[in-house]
């Protein structure tokens, strides 16, 4: 782009078998299986969890750090008995106060004995199953040798705070009431983002966002000289973006509170939307400029001078804290001037900052309508500081007319206002004989001759732009008075047929 002055989430839960996070999701919850009575420990972000229990047709059998349960159902064993006779293990998740819930993944270690049983159901409720339940992940032939199973939770959305899910895991088809099935802890690391874990082997995790999170990769592209892509990549949780723009550094920080989901929103900065129509308190000198769930956002009719400052917020229940970033606009000139000498016209310049400037190209009108190149100057390609230029144009013109056109190294171009001249020096003369009345322009000039007589009454109105003769031959004989309007100049000459 032209040289300047530098100027939210499907909520997901995914495991990293690893020892790097892969994504933007975030580690939310762990269950510990080592439990001896009940509830077991277990801990969350953004959320508050309560460890396994047992429903009331089972119980436990101890069996070292698992929790293993016994006396599944054996007689007409089915989903339906399980859950006639509440042969099931539960857990639930409270979402905390500024935090909004949306699942992605859960993964759990079940294992069974060779007579406990081999089929599972895992369901949720948001009403403590005072209704039925919905079912997430069922499987049959359930082996005896502990595995992890990935159970997709990207259902389960927009959970708001304060409200719980309850899970619960039914089993059936024991052979035999000793039979036991537990919930194992897993022999391979995981990793948690933004929280420090303090169970070492759980038996149940849950990958996802609770709290807010930053758009990664935030960046702009240039499209044209008034207009630029802000583009960033979502977090793979909740995607409710909202771009707030400003030529100043941002200072909108809104709170939880704040819902933008009805925001008015543009992206043509000649009708910009301010903050503060939106947003109690909020600037007027901010703008929405996107409010939606993409990854980008072109703004077109972009100032041709400054630093367009923007932020990228996530948000969901609460904001995430914004990410920052400004682009470069067009080409700001501290200052562009065009003084008339006796022998020619010192046109100066300066710059306070350069992006990817490869040269200027001066142009020239005599009208002010029509430019036509008469020099180029080197730019300073990219740089921060303050350059001063200038160009001597040695064809002085009674008026003149020019700017800058400056162009990028990538052929991308802007241009400076336009600065006039007016020399000192007369640009009209007059001259006659008996035939006629010849107007001399010293140089190319446009300009406007009118002829009156002596009742005032205008004969000629003409635009010229070189020397201009009137025949007296074709006039009456009087008195008439000759005017040439050049270079905001009046000229009279009066003469006499």
């Amino acid at each position: 782009m032209s040289k300047t002055i530098r100027q939210f989430l499907v909520f997901s839960f995914f495991i990293v078998f690893t020892s790097e996070v892969s994504n933007a999701q975030s580690l939310i919850a762990l269950v510990d299986r080592a439990n001896a009575s009940g509830t077991t420990t277990a801990e969350g972000q953004g959320i508050t969890v309560t460890g396994l229990s047992r429903g009331a047709g089972i119980t436990h059998t101890s069996s070292g750090g698992d929790y293993n349960s016994t006396s599944w159902t054996t007689a007409n064993s089915s989903l339906s008995t399980a859950k006639t006779n509440n042969d099931y293990l539960q857990f639930s998740i409270l979402v905390n106060s500024g935090s909004l819930l949306d699942l992605n993944e859960m993964k759990i270690r079940m294992d069974r004995s060779g007579t406990g049983p081999n089929n599972v159901e895992i369901e949720y409720s948001t009403n403590a199953f005072s209704s039925a339940g919905t079912s997430i992940f069922s499987m049959t032939g359930l082996s005896k040798s502990g595995s992890i199973r990935t159970i997709g939770l990207s259902s389960i959305s927009n959970i708001n705070a304060s409200s719980t899910i309850t899970f619960r895991i039914y089993a059936w088809g024991a052979t035999s009431s000793g039979g036991t099935f537990d919930i194992e802890g897993f022999s391979n690391s995981y990793t948690a983002t933004g929280w420090t874990t303090t169970i070492s082997d759980p038996g149940i995790a849950i990958n996802g966002c609770a709290t807010p999170l930053n758009p990664t990769n935030i960046t702009n592209t240039p499209v044209t000289t008034n207009s630029t892509t802000i583009s960033w990549t979502n977090t793979s949780c909740f995607n409710n973006m909202v771009v707030i723009g400003s030529l100043s550094p941002i200072t909108t920080s809104p709170s939880f509170s704040v819902n933008p989901s009805t925001w008015s929103a543009n992206t043509d900065w000649n009708n910009k939307v301010s903050v503060s129509s939106q947003m109690s308190g909020g600037s007027s000198n901010e703008y929405v400029l996107y409010v939606g769930t993409g990854s980008s956002a072109t703004i077109s009719n972009l100032p041709a001078t400054g630093t367009l400052h923007y932020k990228v917020f996530n948000r969901f229940a609460s904001w995430s804290s914004g990410g920052t970033q400004n682009t470069p606009l067009p080409v700001e000139f501290i200052n562009f001037e065009a003084k008339s000498l006796n022998t020619h016209v010192l046109l100066s310049w300066s710059t306070a900052s350069e992006l990817n400037n490869h040269f200027f190209e001066v142009q020239k009108s005599i009208s002010g309508e029509r430019f036509t190149p008469v020099a180029e100057v080197s730019g300073n390609g990219t740089t921060t500081e303050t350059h001063h230029y200038n160009f001597t144009d040695t064809e002085v013109s009674p008026v003149a007319f020019y700017r800058l056109k400056q162009v990028d190294y990538d052929g991308t171009v802007s241009y400076s206002k336009i600065a006039r001249t007016i020399h000192e020096e007369d640009a009209i003369s007059f001259t006659q004989d008996k035939s006629e009345v010849t107007i001399n322009l010293e140089t190319f000039a446009p300009s406007q001759v009118l002829l009156l007589n002596s009742s005032g009454r205008e004969i000629l109105n003409d635009d010229i732009h070189s020397s201009y003769s009137i025949d007296k031959r074709f006039l009456a004989s009087g008195i008439y008075v000759l005017i040439v309007k050049c270079n905001d100049q009046i000229y009279h000459y009066r003469f006499y047929k």
